[in-house]
């Protein structure tokens, strides 16, 4: 359920319901799609899948030429099988490399290599009762969300019919025209049913929101801060520090990643680490939680 928060007049509005995809494994994702897609399309125009037909009528792997369907035409006598045997070791000695072991169907001694030669096509029926067990006809599947994702290149797209639930981890930039990882999505449906604007969102700000001065009343008297004049460089202020802390442990980010409205990350880091071993950053969330603020 969408989270609900009170608002001056007494009355509550229903916030947006956000989904949060650290950039991390989002650039992650990014890289194992690009490499995916690049394997596709190096194998484009020579189709190593078999149809279902082809592969009922014996014909062999495309990738390896090894037979898929029944035995070999050398026959099942121990001095056949113990060609096959001796085939079998030829061929994983080939495939070392590959590092992916092999594969076997059953009621065949034929190997095939994980990572060079397809799966056999599931036949019509088998199609049939997979479908069944993952769709099943009672269970209406809702595809009506709209989200506004984030990329890790920043640029920002709009998925239309999607889950309610769920978005890919990585979608196809219509601007970069390459897939890229998606590090934040929100969806603006919601936020158009709470009369909150959400089609003029301009950007993907995670689901925190900056202490206010009478959050910030409870807990500044916790922390220490310098009097007095100091050369070099303004100390970026305290309560910046605890807000840019705040923000990391909500949205799951890394230091580096910390937007630069919050200033340096080192110093956020530095100083945050300064508050720990003097407990004053447990006072400061144990505060929060005692008055039920958002964290």
């Amino acid at each position: 359920m969408p989270d609900s928060q009170q608002i001056p007049d007494g009355s509550s509005t229903t916030l947006p319901r956000v989904l949060h995809t650290p950039r991390s494994r989002a650039l992650l994702s990014e890289s194992w799609a690009q490499a995916a897609e690049a394997k596709r399309m190096e194998r484009a125009g020579d189709d190593l899948q078999l149809t279902y037909e082809a592969y009922a009528a014996g014909e062999p792997c495309r990738a390896c030429g090894r037979a898929l369907l029944g035995e070999p035409a050398l026959g099942t006598d121990e001095e056949s099988l113990a060609l096959i045997d001796a085939d079998n070791a030829e061929f994983r000695a080939e495939h070392t490399a590959c590092n992916m072991g092999v594969w076997r169907l059953e009621n065949n001694r034929v190997e095939h290599c994980h990572l060079c030669c397809p799966f056999p096509p599931l036949s019509p029926t088998q199609r049939d009762e997979l479908r069944q067990l993952l769709y099943p006809p009672l269970l209406h599947i809702d595809r009506s969300a709209t989200w506004r994702v984030g990329l890790t290149c920043q640029h920002v797209e709009t998925l239309v019919g999607h889950s309610p639930r769920y978005v890919e981890p990585t979608v196809q930039c219509t601007e970069c025209a390459v897939i890229r990882g998606v590090v934040k999505a929100v969806r603006i449906d919601d936020q158009a049913k709470a009369g909150d604007g959400g089609s003029d969102i301009e950007g993907l700000q995670p689901d925190y929101q900056r202490l206010t001065d009478e959050q910030w009343s409870w807990i500044k008297h916790i922390v220490h801060t310098e009097e007095g004049t100091r050369r070099g460089r303004p100390r970026t202020d305290i309560r910046t520090i605890v807000d840019a802390a705040l923000y990391k442990t909500r949205t799951g980010i890394s230091w580096r990643e910390l937007p630069a409205e919050f200033g340096s990350w080192q110093t956020a880091l530095r100083r945050h680490n300064q508050l720990i071993p003097s407990s004053q950053w447990d006072e400061i969330t144990r505060t929060l939680e005692e008055r039920d603020l958002p964290q």
